[in-house]
């Protein structure tokens, strides 16, 4: 088995494949029991939203959901965590939540709801749909409670953990990237050395003879263009070149 090392900015690399890590979270471990028997239990992956304007994100609770769609009636369970309690009591006493740096005395805020989780629709395991739900219970749990939501049923926060989120690249046609890019640059090497013009003949009759009129005009190295215009000139028609000129 192999280890690695991983740090923001400073991917690890493993056989080619490199890890960078794109973000990280809270997972509280929640324990759910129905008359002492575990129905659900583990860590439970918490989100943030975007934050307010003027408000940092370590300054936010985080949210997660519990489902359980076997009892009946089935109940979903929201939480809202706060890391450092710290934050929720400076939010309580000031309306101003403090950021949350680290673990500190971790608690979370619950809401259970009863009714019809909508199961057989698809859903976001992280948002709770209560349309068909009614509130039931709320109320504060804090690391190491357990609390007794009535009916048999207990939730119990025995931990908190952290997850990080990873973003796994392998990037085998990364010469094949380089190699095109080269191709393009020698293709542009032409481009710097040439110029584009155009040019236009047109002979018209007058009665004695025809009227060739010549035009044209170039984007770059307008000098010498006008230099090879005349001479053009010259050719078609036998006239002097002070009688020309380009475009």
């Amino acid at each position: 088995m192999r280890t690695a090392d991983i740090r923001v900015n400073h991917p690890a690399e493993i056989d080619g494949v490199k890890f960078y890590q794109f973000g990280y979270g809270w997972a509280p471990v929640v324990d759910v029991r129905q008359d002492g028997e575990p129905i659900a239990s583990g860590p439970v992956v918490c989100t943030q939203g975007p934050p307010p304007p003027g408000v940092s994100a370590l300054q936010l609770p985080w949210n997660c959901v519990v489902k359980l769609p076997t009892l009946t009636p089935q109940v979903g369970i929201r939480f809202e965590l706060w890391p450092d309690s710290r934050g929720l009591y400076a939010l309580l006493q000031t309306g101003r939540a403090m950021p949350m740096l680290t673990q500190f005395a971790p608690v979370m805020t619950y809401t259970a709801y009863r009714g019809d989780l909508r199961a057989e629709l698809v859903q976001n395991a992280t948002v709770l749909d209560t349309t068909g739900m009614r509130r039931w219970k709320q109320g504060v749990i804090g690391a190491g409670e357990t609390k007794d939501l009535g009916s048999g049923l207990s939730v119990s926060f025995p931990d908190l953990r952290q997850y990080t989120v990873l973003e796994v690249k392998r990037d085998r046609g990364l010469w094949i990237m380089f190699l095109a890019a080269l191709l393009i640059l020698v293709g542009l090497l032409p481009a710097l050395y040439s110029s584009r013009r155009k040019l236009w003949v047109t002979a018209e009759p007058d009665g004695r003879g025809s009227v060739v009129k010549v035009g044209g005009f170039a984007l770059q190295r307008r000098s010498q263009f006008e230099e090879e215009f005349a001479k053009l000139v010259d050719e078609l028609t036998g006239t002097s070149r002070d009688r020309v000129g380009a475009l």
